[in-house]
């Protein structure tokens, strides 16, 4: 199982980001990745391959309301051919908050326009300069021929998937599932994969050859219960400022409702350590990976033969767990 590192790029610069990067190829990390929250992708994906040499570099995830296939593929091309073909693409729909009040972009239709943006974008990122690429769909549409050549055959691409709709949508045209945070290994392997499986098999896809990665908040502290308190709390930050119906979604199906009810009810209303008081024990144990550097690597092995690879989501430095945010990175460095 390979490990990789995920930068938010919110509280850091991209030359930190660089330099962590640099850390983490050394430490033999496999890959890195930029999630299009507070920055884009695409730029801080150029740093990090002009910083690295060997480790695969990929979005975690491309908001596909944002960017029509046409840039994101070009874009993709683009940073493959300066990575030296170590890009991998992770797409997401987002929800109706990220796209309607932030990008005032119709959440319409995300199933339909997440087959066809894959498929589009499928297209783009194989197709030789000087060939055509022709793409007739109810959302996306596209007669275009590029003048660049990639440097592959292709480009993986994955979508950021857990509603189960979504999840045969992947199955049907991605190579892979991005699965996010606070996701337990058990439903990974009990709930997402066979249901992802499924829908390959009916595509007529091989089923087995699907990649699934899994983003995982890790806080990593000497002291057990200072990393246990950081990952409640980020666990917290999760339902503000902006809701985000994923996280409830899946408090509640891995049967937490009271720990969704109190983040819902809390947060909100700025009381950070109320919701955390509703994140038991029970509920660290089995959506993060939280504790000494020993316990860290002890519950990393639960994840082996169940994910293709855990992205460490750096939640370290949050309160009280360190003296910042590379601190907190150079933490996870050592698992």
């Amino acid at each position: 199982m390979q490990r990789g590192l995920i930068f938010p790029g919110g509280g850091m610069s991209q030359r930190d980001m660089m330099v962590v990067a640099k850390e983490a190829e050394a430490a033999g990390f496999d890959s890195l990745y930029v999630t299009e929250a507070w920055r884009s992708a695409f730029v801080p994906l150029t740093a990090l391959a002009l910083a690295t040499e060997r480790v695969r570099i990929g979005s975690y995830v491309l908001n596909a309301y944002g960017r029509s296939p046409f840039i994101a593929g070009m874009s993709a091309v683009d940073v493959d051919e300066l990575s030296g073909g170590r890009l991998l693409l992770g797409v997401g729909s987002g929800n109706r908050h990220i796209n309607a009040e932030w990008q005032g972009v119709p959440h319409e239709k995300p199933y339909q326009k997440m087959t066809e943006y894959i498929e589009n974008l499928k297209q783009i990122v194989r197709t030789p300069a000087g060939s055509r690429v022709s793409y007739q769909g109810e959302i996306h549409q596209m007669d275009w021929v590029p003048a660049v050549t990639p440097v592959r055959e292709s480009i993986p691409i994955y979508i950021s998937a857990i509603f189960p709709r979504m999840v045969r949508v992947a199955g049907r045209v991605a190579d892979g599932i991005a699965m996010g945070a606070i996701l337990s290994a058990p439903y990974a392997r009990d709930v997402i994969q066979p249901a992802a499986r499924k829908s390959a098999e009916e595509a007529d896809r091989d089923p087995h050859a699907l990649g699934f990665l899994m983003g995982s908040f890790v806080s990593v502290h000497e002291e057990r219960e200072v990393a246990r308190q950081a990952a409640r709390e980020a666990i917290c930050r999760l339902f503000a400022p902006l809701p985000h119906p994923y996280y409830e979604y899946m408090l509640r199906e891995q049967g937490f409702s009271p720990a969704a009810d109190a983040a819902l009810r809390h947060v909100p209303e700025g009381n950070i350590q109320k919701a955390a008081e509703a994140m038991t024990d029970e509920v660290v144990d089995t959506v993060t990976i939280a504790g000494t550097p020993e316990e860290c690597r002890h519950r990393l092995a639960e994840y082996e033969g169940v994910v293709d690879e855990v992205i460490f989501v750096n939640v370290s430095y949050a309160s009280g767990a360190g003296a910042g945010m590379l601190e907190g990175y150079r933490r996870l460095l050592a698992v």
